[in-house]
């Protein structure tokens, strides 16, 4: 509903301009200065030093590549210093567009900072015009491809240029449809004692809907987490959560074992999608210094599903009123709560789409066929883009080394959550003597941990800011992308303290408060290291943000199944000290692994500052020829104000 209303909306705006009759440019700023274009060659102006608020800004949060008029004032933003390069997909890119490209800005991301492509480039000429003689103005003008893109801040198309309200809301409901995913992954298992009887199977069989689910998950992400980045989040938001309900009332109403774990693993499939995408809608909207306050809020609301779900899960299975099946009723219950809002109020937050709505009906309105969108500038077929794209999150993953550590980081924490968490039924009710209830209400522990991770963010944002200043001063554009492990400095050294803790006084001599206590710090390490692992990725694939998560939550979630398939014969076999003290000390190479990604050599001289070679590829304004011409796609808003 929300993405049809947009497309309205940009076709209003363009006819306002349309009317009023916006002229072009004549001068393009960017951090390093101004261009201007003259008399068909380009002259640079340094920026001049200041030391007024606005240049304060500038310096902290960095800048993006904007158009100005007569007098538009430079402006700053705050996404700017991500270390990238251009990536538009070089391999797309048709390769009769470049002679001697004279690069005027290609360090912005094509997903949320494609202002940056705000020339006019021009088209091959065909074999019967290439002359010398040839000196038509009109005919070069024509050879011209104008690149569609955003305005700057007075855009309200853009979605980092959208009020907090408006991205705040955005941010809570992408969250949510996260959390409901990975609630449904944790009540599950508050019914094996009942579906063991009712199947007749065994533990491990019974372990295997959530194990699978959580394969299911995985496996789903590196499928849809790229169809976003051709279609749009919303086409692949809205099917997959009905999807999701669909299987997830086939499990509910299974009559064989063999039923409800085939049902729930296309649940998981289906599901993968909001559990990725949330993520990325967050690097569609906030800047990168925003984040550190964002991707906190999203990772606690994603993390409270899993840790919730038991208490609810716990009373319906224990009920002699109700169903165990009410496990899965209660959770297509939710989803259809949450998928209400998602259909009548999520709007589409992935630029590059939106700027090809922009290019359509800018060639609808004028009849222009130059006016073209980054994704429109290649030669590939959709058929082709399609392809690519779901073959991007295996290639970043094979290639990519920061990829592989984080991926094999973060299965680590995954395994070690749900092997934790599968524990609960030992930890408690065998070694303490509580109640199915009381034992899902303990989870709660975890979770008074997850929220004071929140104590970390101002700590985190202020080491942030000062990274920032000395890179500055250092004469570094951008502070190194490792500035996202700050809160895993904080929470990781917590994640085995508390496994140890746990592990040894969870006894009967022993008041079940202390393990309650050290499940608190199990919760704030384990966000903490989630928030900066997610983070930094992101921060380092902005564009391609939902192949790169995608290419994480494979790994993570298909081990954390195998986990949950080996978790109860673990307990069972080493006992609650052993096992515990096993996971700690895989949590222990976590911190290890953590410390090696915030200050080792070695990870740096491997780490990536923009995407892999053969996805690189820079925006440049073509020189050498007298068209050349700096575009003003269109202009919308009479509030900007242009400086004289």
């Amino acid at each position: 509903m929300q993405s049809i209303l947009q497309h309205r909306r940009i076709r209003r705006k363009i006819q306002q301009q349309f009317v009023t009759n916006h002229e072009k440019p004549s001068d393009v700023w960017t951090h390093e200065g101004r261009y201007d274009y003259h008399e068909g060659e380009i002259h640079s102006y340094p920026r001049e030093p200041a030391d007024d608020w606005a240049a304060e800004r500038r310096r902290e949060h960095g800048h993006r590549t904007f158009i100005s008029g007569p007098s538009l004032q430079p402006r700053h933003t705050a996404r700017s210093h991500l270390g990238r390069e251009g990536d538009i997909e070089g391999s797309e890119m048709d390769p009769e567009i470049s002679t001697d490209p004279h690069t005027i800005n290609a360090e912005e991301t094509l997903g949320n900072t494609a202002d940056i492509m705000v020339t006019g480039v021009e088209r091959p000429w065909p074999a019967d015009h290439a002359t010398d003689s040839e000196t038509d103005v009109e005919s070069v003008k024509r050879n011209k491809v104008i690149i569609v893109t955003f305005e700057g801040d007075c855009d309200t198309m853009d979605p980092h240029n959208w009020t907090l309200t408006r991205r705040m809301f955005t941010t809570i409901l992408t969250s949510l449809t996260g959390f409901v995913i990975f609630w449904s992954s944790a009540i599950d298992a508050t019914a094996y004692t009942t579906t063991k009887k009712v199947y007749g199977t065994t533990p491990v069989i019974q372990a295997l809907p959530t194990a699978v689910f959580l394969m299911g998950t995985g496996l789903g992400a590196v499928v849809t987490g790229p169809i976003s980045e051709v279609l749009g989040r919303n086409p692949v938001y809205i099917p997959t959560m009905i999807g999701f309900m669909l299987f997830d009332m086939g499990a509910g109403l299974s009559k064989t074992v063999a039923q409800r774990i085939v049902c729930r693993g296309l649940a998981g499939f289906f599901g993968s999608a909001p559990a990725i995408l949330a993520a990325a809608s967050l690097v569609d909207v906030w800047s990168r210094i925003e984040r550190v306050y964002t991707f906190p809020i999203f990772a606690i609301i994603l993390f409270t599903g899993p840790l919730v779900a038991p208490i609810p899960g716990a009373f319906a299975v224990n009920a002699h009123s109700v169903s165990w099946r009410w496990v899965d009723w209660m959770t297509i219950i939710l989803a259809g709560i949450v998928l209400i809002p998602v259909v009548l109020f999520l709007p589409e937050t992935y630029s590059p789409v939106l700027l090809y709505w922009k290019a359509k009906e800018l060639r609808r309105l004028t009849g222009d066929d130059r006016y073209r969108s980054p994704l429109e500038f290649r030669k590939a077929t959709f058929t082709h883009r399609l392809r690519a794209s779901l073959y991007r999150p295996f290639q970043l993953f094979v290639t990519e080394p920061i990829i592989l550590i984080h991926a094999f980081y973060l299965s680590l924490l995954f395994m070690i959550l749900y092997a934790f968490i599968a524990g609960y039924v030992s930890i408690y009710e065998l070694a303490n003597g509580f109640s199915p209830t009381s034992t899902a209400i303990a989870f709660l522990g975890i979770e008074v941990g997850v929220l004071l991770s929140a104590l970390v963010i101002p700590v985190s944002m202020w080491l942030l800011r000062r990274e920032i200043y000395r890179s500055r001063g250092r004469g570094q554009q951008r502070p190194d992308p490792e500035i996202s492990l700050y809160m895993a400095m904080f929470g990781a050294p917590f994640v085995p303290i508390s496994l140890f803790w746990m592990g040894w006084t969870a006894r009967i001599e022993i008041s079940y408060w202390s393990p309650l206590v050290a499940s608190v710090f199990f919760g704030f390490g384990t966000i903490c290291l989630f928030v900066s692992g997610y983070q930094y990725v992101a921060d380092a694939f902005e564009a391609y943000a939902a192949s790169a998560l995608s290419s994480l939550q494979l790994l993570r979630l298909v081990c954390a199944g195998g986990m949950r398939i080996a978790a109860e014969p673990m307990y069972k076999k080493l006992g609650n000290g052993w096992s515990l003290t096993l996971l700690g000390g895989i949590s222990f190479l976590c911190f290890c692994l953590s410390l090696i990604c915030f200050t080792g050599r070695g990870i740096k001289s491997v780490r990536i500052v923009g995407m892999h070679a053969g996805m690189r590829a820079e925006v440049c304004v073509h020189g050498g020829m007298e068209a050349m011409e700096i575009v003003w796609a269109f202009k919308y808003g009479d509030e900007c104000r242009y400086p004289s």
